[in-house]
């Protein structure tokens, strides 16, 4: 029971970090709008990371409702936490790597920055090491969990000719044209493929290896 206590407040945590990062970055792109309201939104909830790092929060949420509700028994099962840490890890790879930089900063920028690309990532890999990553996961649904970012990769190209607007440059098709924007995505997914290889393995061998006899 105390276990089960710790582990529900440790997600409560999780989930009370990402709304403050989404949140901050929220108000600060906001506040400093020069489109209209509701194109402002749209595009804040047009980013991967914004959107990946909802995720976390409600998978988070889930977790902290316990095995109850369905939700919660979804969340229970160690593909979806397991899916849901490669994607969050990914938007740091990618943001640290490629990404950094590239947008001047203020000071409360850099705190939200701080905390949707770096301290949400490491925040749900530790959670994934301590709660999750013990669990057997089945390599069969890993075509699954390209389903996300390949469905959002589908919104962007579609939306992005629309409004005129890409999130990031390499899917900006008007600047790259369509071919080197589906090379750059297909290399994103890639990488979204070997972590979730590499983090199945590592939950496969730590279930096999506490299951040895002493």
């Amino acid at each position: 029971m105390a276990e089960k206590n710790y582990k529900t407040a440790v997600a409560g945590i999780g989930a009370l970090l990402g709304i403050a990062g989404i949140a901050l970055q929220f108000y600060l792109t906001y506040s400093n709008r020069q489109l209209p309201a509701g194109e402002t939104v749209i595009r804040f909830f047009s980013y991967f990371t914004i959107l990946t790092n909802a995720l976390v929060v409600l998978y988070f949420l889930a977790v902290s409702a316990g095995g109850t509700t369905g939700q919660g028994r979804f969340a229970s099962r160690p593909e979806v936490g397991t899916a849901v840490t490669v994607y969050i890890l990914v938007v740091g790879v990618v943001y640290q790597t490629v990404l950094r930089g590239l947008v001047p900063l203020n000071e409360w920028g850099r705190v939200a920055d701080n905390i949707i690309h770096g301290l949400v990532p490491l925040y749900m890999l530790c959670y994934w090491l301590c709660f999750v990553s013990s669990q057997p996961v089945r390599l069969q649904t890993l075509p699954y969990w390209l389903l996300y970012p390949a469905a959002y990769l589908a919104y962007t190209l579609v939306h992005g000719p629309i409004a005129n607007f890409y999130p990031y440059p390499f899917v900006d098709v008007g600047a790259l044209g369509y071919w080197q924007v589906l090379v750059n995505s297909s290399l994103v997914l890639l990488v979204i493929l070997l972590f979730s290889v590499l983090l199945s393995a590592v939950a496969n061998w730590r279930h096999r290896k506490q299951r040895l006899p002493a």
